[in-house]
């Protein structure tokens, strides 16, 4: 029997935090050669049978949110009784990339309904004009599914299950809808309740006693024309850069860098550019959220097991390699302030918090204004990053030839940029508030502009 089962807190934050101008979405994107040998033309039954046929996979695929009354306890999955696959499988056809991209930003701005299971996958048959693929059709593949569900990571290992090939799951069990009762949940939330409040009192004191040796980040930075409130309805976009290029560039290095460092480089120099077109130069230097998985470094009980470093991005530097030596110790600080015992016994603190008390933080953090504010809290922009994908992944016969996501956009964070690689080529695609950014396409110049003077300066450091 599938038995409910209780969110943890640090996930059901993605459930009181979410509101219009901030959807709690995972999308990602799958590309598929569909003129390769043994690749099938995908039709509805086909795909509903394969959707079918992968059930088993992820918990998620059969279970909806139930919340219990007052939220005086975290939410639970449940079984949906009422389950009916063909409302989370849809197919298109015959569109170009221009109206795709379109599409993908509406399904990754649109919220999902939590009184279903929250996922959706969208099958784009016959797509022409693909980047790298302009005379040749390719199927794309979009998973979406709520974040309360899993973060970046947890993608990249549902995508190995769904593609790779290999033996089907055992069905699973119908469940019981009778398994949850919001009273008994209610019930048990009252009896318990001192108890937590207990709990988190003494979480409090001891995080508040545990001295810190890492330096913070700087509380706040100069606010732009993406730190406003925004329409969630947002422009979308991609760039391409060959692997080889950037293996090659990280090779040419003075020290020894990361990818992240390289493309966090590359976000800084389009940023500055752009915002230098605009003549919006801000006085001081911009950051960057950027996610990072604490698999490995601690243990958490959460599906989502991410924390959040704010890396400067330096973009007061003109010089690239001077600004790369600077976000290299940048990261290299804030991953030595998330790996600090203080540090990760405050990340705890959310775990013990009552319901209603995140409840209540999430209802503070939509009321926050952007309007004409001169400074923002931490970053300015988020600059995200998932595992490589897989080799030799297929749909129905035809083999991946890239993958990429699409991050939704916030109030105070109308830019967001996401970095993929598969095979040969490094994805950054990027979202962005149409009214801040009307011009994808110039922006994602901007991005390759950077990559190559970044290229050309370690080039010549180098020599």
């Amino acid at each position: 029997m599938s038995r409910a089962e209780r969110l943890t807190a640090r996930d059901a934050v993605f459930v009181y935090d979410e509101f219009e101008r901030h959807p709690s979405n995972i999308v990602a994107v799958y590309a598929f050669d569909a003129t390769a040998a043994g690749a099938s033309a995908p039709d509805a039954a086909t795909v509903i049978a394969w959707v079918r046929a992968r059930l088993g996979h992820f918990r998620l695929f059969q279970r909806r949110l139930a919340r219990v009354p007052g939220d005086l306890d975290l939410p639970y999955w449940v079984w949906d009784a009422d389950f009916d696959i063909q409302r989370h499988v849809s197919m298109e056809s015959a569109r170009d990339w221009n109206a795709i991209r379109a599409r993908i930003a509406e399904i990754a701005s649109t919220r999902m309904d939590l009184t279903r299971p929250p996922w959706r996958i969208h099958i784009f048959e016959a797509v022409t004009g693909y980047p790298g693929r302009p005379d040749a059709a390719v199927t794309l593949v979009l998973l979406g599914f709520h974040h309360s569900a899993g973060d970046g990571v947890a993608t990249r290992e549902l995508e190995l299950k769904l593609f790779d090939g290999s033996a089907l799951p055992t069905p699973i069990d119908s469940g019981d809808a009778r398994e949850w009762s919001a009273r008994r949940a209610l019930a048990r939330a009252v009896v318990t309740q001192p108890y937590r409040l207990l709990r988190f009192a003494l979480g409090l004191r001891s995080t508040r006693a545990a001295p810190s040796s890492a330096p913070e980040p700087l509380a706040m930075r100069p606010a732009t024309r993406f730190n406003r409130k925004v329409d969630p309805r947002f422009g979308f976009d991609l760039v391409r850069i060959p692997m080889a290029a950037v293996l090659k560039a990280k090779a040419a290095a003075p020290e020894r860098i990361t990818v992240n460092d390289l493309v966090l480089t590359v976000v800084a120099g389009a940023l500055a550019a752009y915002l230098d077109e605009q003549g919006e130069t801000p006085a001081d230097s911009l950051a960057a959220m950027v996610p990072r998985s604490m698999r490995g470094l601690t243990h958490w009980d959460s599906v989502n097991q991410l924390t959040q470093m704010s890396v400067d991005l330096h973009t007061d530097i003109a010089d690239p390699v001077r600004r790369l030596r600077a976000i290299r110790e940048s990261v290299r600080r804030e991953k030595e302030r998330g790996g600090d015992p203080a540090y990760l016994r405050r990340q705890e603190r959310v775990q013990t918090s009552p319901a209603w008390l995140l409840r209540l933080a999430g209802w503070g953090r939509a009321q926050r204004r952007f309007d004409d504010v001169a400074q923002v809290p931490l970053s300015n922009t988020t600059v995200s990053n998932v595992p490589p994908v897989a080799e030799r992944l297929a749909f129905l016969g035809a083999p991946m030839i890239s993958a990429f996501g699409a991050l939704p956009i916030m109030d105070g964070d109308g830019l967001r940029h996401l970095t993929t690689s598969q095979g040969d080529e490094l994805i950054i695609s990027f979202s962005a508030d149409t009214a801040m950014l009307p011009d994808t396409g110039h922006y994602g110049e901007l991005l390759l502009r950077s990559f190559d003077e970044l290229w050309q300066a370690l080039e010549s450091h180098r020599d």
